[in-house]
């Protein structure tokens, strides 16, 4: 059996190491199949997720990303994987340094997002572009930017599509006029759009339109706290703590609409998942979003200029609202939208089976 070692700086709530946790067992089944984490564990969070065997997930034993390069070398030395995959920027370092200490090792990049947070980062995803053996990118959208901006061009599409495990919905789902539900799951963080779509809510108040706002996550809560009594949504709006992942679609279905005004996005996971699930998803059309979603069919879009255009926003939401067959309609075709995707796992099996030959 092949050993793949999966690199992530960090195990903490985010898109990379959810998709992770849902593909875990699959690639079990097929691969001795690792995680090293270099740095910081969220073991609240990690062990509320799912059931993980202690050796799943192998961490460096320092929260620093420095040290935790080093005491992740001699665990890989120790592993001796046959492939190593790395995720995120700060995992580069320790991907590339035992590439070239270890050439038959092969490695393989894997590329999350459409932008480079600052030129360190961008200095280091260029570095591994040109030592990789393959690169792995979570999206369509995804593998175009590196090829552009990296000239990477043996790249395999890994969506962050996975097979949930829900029941069909493909019945009446009603919506409730006198109070729609909106949902929101992930970190608490500006660039995904949190006191955007807060600016909405507060809107959909003026605009006479009764909803409930849940907000399930972790992050900057004393902030999030402030935007909300500016905005005197305080009874509209409820954060709750991150939920165990085998939860998440089961209380996703209970709303009615997801709200994710995000800046920048690769896959967009919990779009997914709501949408995977017949949430009608408000979303901004960015990164695959664009390409898995279409304004009016199965999600509703803010259109650039994001903030300028919330009124706007405001009044598509208010027809689907009033429409109770439109909105019928767009949820069957949310949770029909990746029906054609292979998923994570699968394209991810395909893709190392083809590196190996």
């Amino acid at each position: 059996m092949k050993k793949v070692v999966h690199i992530v700086p960090t195990f903490e709530l985010g898109g990379v190491q959810t998709g992770i946790l849902y593909s875990l067992n699959e690639l079990r089944e097929k691969y001795d199949y690792k995680v090293l984490v270099i740095g910081i564990i969220d073991y609240k969070w990690l062990q509320t997720q799912s059931k993980i065997n202690p050796d799943q997930i192998i961490w460096s034993g320092t929260n620093s990303i420095i040290l935790g390069w080093l005491k992740a070398y001699y665990i890989l030395k120790k592993e001796n994987p046959t492939i190593i995959i790395s995720s995120l920027w700060k995992s580069v370092i320790l991907s590339v340094v035992y590439k070239l200490l270890n050439q038959k090792t092969k490695l393989i990049g894997f590329f999350h997002t459409t932008r480079h947070v600052h030129q360190l980062n961008n200095l280091f995803l260029k570095i591994i572009g040109k030592i990789q053996d393959r690169a792995f990118a979570d999206s369509e959208v995804v593998k175009k930017y590196i090829e552009k901006k990296y000239s990477i061009s043996k790249t395999d599409i890994i969506p962050f599509n996975f097979k949930f495990n829900k029941e069909e919905i493909e019945h009446k789902k009603v919506i409730n006029r006198n109070c729609v539900k909106l949902c929101y799951f992930g970190r608490f963080k500006k660039e995904k759009g949190i006191y955007r779509s807060l600016a909405f809510c507060q809107l959909l108040k003026i605009n006479n339109i009764e909803f409930q706002f849940d907000m399930y996550g972790e992050g900057d809560i004393e902030n999030l706290q402030l935007m909300i009594k500016k905005y005197q949504i305080e009874d509209k709006v409820t954060i709750h703590e991150v939920l165990p992942l085998h939860q998440v679609l089961n209380i996703m279905k209970n709303f009615d609409f997801l709200l994710q005004l995000s800046d920048h996005e690769g896959m967009a996971l919990s779009v997914v998942e709501a949408m995977s699930v017949g949430l009608v998803a408000i979303v901004t059309p960015v990164g695959e979003i664009a390409n898995y979603s279409k304004d009016g069919y199965n999600a509703i879009w803010l259109e650039p200029n994001f903030d300028e255009n919330l009124e706007m926003l405001v009044q598509k939401v208010k027809e689907v609202i009033l429409d109770e067959n439109r909105y019928y309609q767009m949820s069957i075709a949310a949770q029909k939208s990746f029906v054609h995707y292979n998923t994570y796992s699968e394209a991810m099996i395909a893709a190392l089976e083809r590196l190996e030959n």
